[in-house]
């Protein structure tokens, strides 16, 4: 009777020390940080608090959500001026409050709009077209569908509003499913504080929306998941101190970027604004360290650059050669 317990003892602390060590160690192996210096593309003063930029058919986009027309166009790579369009209201063409993010198409763009849960198809060229070519009214009960994102197959993800849950996949085939355990115990939570407020993070997917990746604001930890929801990668980069102050540190603030085979994300360290650019397995490839403080970019693998704009200033567009 005493070997069996000793056994079943020893088969516990396996167990225990299994599901202790499951969650990687903070990376210690950083790529060496690196300077970038900026060239500045004087442009008129009418950029005004961009929330995102992103690329579209070689021309680079500007969502101003305070604006009464939400989107600048500026051709590239030389980001000339184009036209500005897409006006808020109810109108056919118009458009009522946006999250950001936007999905690239052959004709122009995706967006969701929040208050309506409505994805937009939009068609646009160089030449000033603008026109909303589709409206689709998406079927949930949930309501302000925070962090939408356009995966492949017509599928969506978003952050779920269930508590032991960090999103929700809306499956056109499966219909809605929620997924993905927070990373609880990392960081101090308050009694009735919410779980997605403790881990707010910014999520990405990638073009083909076979995969997304979300960045967690108050721990360098990044998360890779497939199109179905299934975790396929977590890198941490910090672990938060154990002598947690009331004020938390936010490392990442700015939406993310991503291309094919990176992603592009700003982080706030003692050394200043760091653009870090990570692979989509997960692996965090350059830092750079740049002489601006932006806080809004959009990439353009056909030109080897990022471009750049800080609320400071309203008549620069920064661009930053990657090398």
């Amino acid at each position: 009777m005493n070997r069996i317990c000793i056994f079943v003892s020893f088969l516990s602390a396996i167990f225990l020390l299994e599901g202790c060590t499951s969650r990687k160690e903070p990376s210690t192996g950083l790529p060496s940080l690196k300077e970038l210096r900026a060239d500045s593309i004087s442009i008129p003063p009418v950029l005004l608090s961009v929330t995102r930029l992103f690329v579209v058919n070689n021309m680079l986009v500007a969502y101003e959500q305070r604006k009464d027309t939400m989107f600048s166009f500026w051709k590239l790579p030389e980001c000339n001026y184009l036209f500005s369009a897409g006006c808020r209201g109810d109108g056919p063409n118009d458009f009522l409050m946006l999250d950001r993010t936007f999905q690239a198409t052959p004709h122009g763009f995706k967006t969701f709009e929040l208050s309506s849960s409505r994805i937009k198809e939009v068609a646009i060229d160089s030449m000033g077209l603008f026109k909303v070519l589709s409206n689709k009214q998406l079927e949930v009960e949930q309501g302000g569908l925070n962090r939408f994102l356009f995966l492949e197959d017509d599928s969506y993800c978003f952050i779920s509003d269930k508590e032991e849950y960090e999103y929700t996949l809306l499956d056109k085939h499966k219909g809605v499913c929620d997924f993905s355990s927070y990373p609880e115990g990392l960081l101090r939570k308050e009694q009735d504080e919410l779980n997605r407020f403790v881990y707010n993070k910014l999520t990405v997917a990638s073009p083909k929306g076979d995969k997304f990746a979300a960045f967690y604001a108050y721990i360098k930890l990044c998360r890779i998941y497939n199109s179905k929801g299934e975790l396929l990668e977590e890198q941490m980069l910090r672990q938060p101190d154990e002598n947690i102050s009331e004020e938390k540190h936010i490392y990442y603030s700015s939406y993310p970027y991503a291309d094919e085979n990176y992603i592009y994300i700003l982080t706030d360290e003692e050394e200043g604004k760091i653009l870090e650019i990570w692979n989509w397995e997960g692996a965090l490839v350059s830092r750079y360290l740049l002489d601006k403080p932006v806080d809004c970019l959009a990439a353009s693998s056909a030109n080897g650059k990022v471009y750049a704009v800080c609320q400071e200033r309203e008549d620069v567009i920064y661009t930053y050669n990657i090398p």
